[in-house]
């Protein structure tokens, strides 16, 4: 290794840029291969054309509850646009995944339907679903928070809730037997809207909660829709002072709701899953720390695990 070292010194001091840039990928370590255990915040690390990200099948591995990133390929890459009958005439969306499969119906954050949201779907829907994104924003997309707060501020949640109505409906005049609702941030607020109106068979959201609009009531939720809801302890925009008391509350008036909480986890934390989702938080905050990846990926695990038990195994 120190002689190693020596010739990489003398190839950069004898002006030779490319023997000292094979040199060095000569002292760093070997790629990691197929189904080696990897570090989501490590790119790179994975050989070439694989990525570090969740396992396929992530919740039928045994008996393991809980699935850990490994190096692998992307079994899906592709998103199609689609259009499907609502009441205010076509809803554009995006879609991926056989028709027959049972179906997610994945909600944007106040973004829009940007790349972060289009690789968490792509991870939905390669653990064995069809994925559909209702475009709430009809094709507009924020790129900085002043910009994500004005088309959120202007989103018609009425519209908004009818575009979830008509996608469940649209999923399953198509072929799908059962759908799933999962949402984040404002898509979370969603999620819980969906739940109370589309007749979905089951509902995740992600830090997020709707304020009493178009008639949204979590209180209201069927029975028979479970809820699995999603958020970190640090949450400065829905923080535990709220959703402890509404999940109570839940509870109190029949809804079938599980909170899970995830200790020091900041807002939007599911984002830090997917490159795409890391780049997108650390260009919106100068002060950005990748969170914990063990509690990441432990939300990742119960989603894959809550969506086999009730949409896919429950037939």
């Amino acid at each position: 290794m120190a002689l190693a070292v020596l010739a990489l010194v003398a190839a950069l001091l004898l002006g030779a840029p490319e023997n000292a840039a094979a040199l060095g990928r000569g002292l760093r370590q070997e790629c990691k291969k197929n189904g080696d255990r990897c570090s989501l915040y490590a790119e790179g690390d994975c050989c070439s054309g694989m990525m570090c990200t969740m396992p396929l099948e992530c919740s039928s591995r045994g008996s393991r509850s809980e699935c850990f990133p490994e190096c692998r390929k992307q079994t899906l890459s592709k998103l199609n646009k689609v259009d499907y009958p609502s009441s205010s005439g076509k809803t554009p969306a995006l879609e991926a995944g056989q028709r027959s499969r049972p179906a997610v119906v994945v909600m944007q954050e106040w973004w829009g339907v940007n790349e972060a949201i289009k690789a968490t779907a792509l991870h939905i829907a390669e653990q064995g679903y069809r994925v559909l994104i209702p475009d709430l924003y009809r094709g507009r997309v924020a790129l900085q928070v002043m910009e994500a707060i004005g088309l959120a501020s202007d989103l018609n949640w009425t519209r908004g809730i009818d575009d979830v109505v008509h996608a469940v409906t649209y999923l399953r005049k198509t072929g799908a037997k059962r759908v799933a609702i999962i949402g984040f941030c404002q898509g979370g607020a969603m999620a819980f809207c969906g739940a109370q109106f589309a007749g979905v068979n089951a509902a995740l959201p992600f830090y997020g909660i709707p304020n009493n609009i178009s008639g949204c009531n979590p209180l209201r939720i069927p029975a028979n829709v479970p809820i699995q809801a999603h958020f970190g302890t640090n949450d400065n925009s829905f923080p535990v002072s709220r959703i402890q008391p509404l999940a109570l509350s839940m509870q109190q008036a029949g809804v079938n709701i599980k909170l899970n909480l995830y200790e020091g986890l900041p807002h939007a934390f599911f984002n830090a899953l997917t490159p795409e989702g890391r780049r997108l938080l650390a260009g919106n905050n100068p002060n950005y720390k990748q969170p914990n990846e063990t509690l990441v990926t432990q939300s990742f695990s119960r989603m894959t695990n809550f969506l086999r038990l009730h949409i896919r195994d429950n037939k």
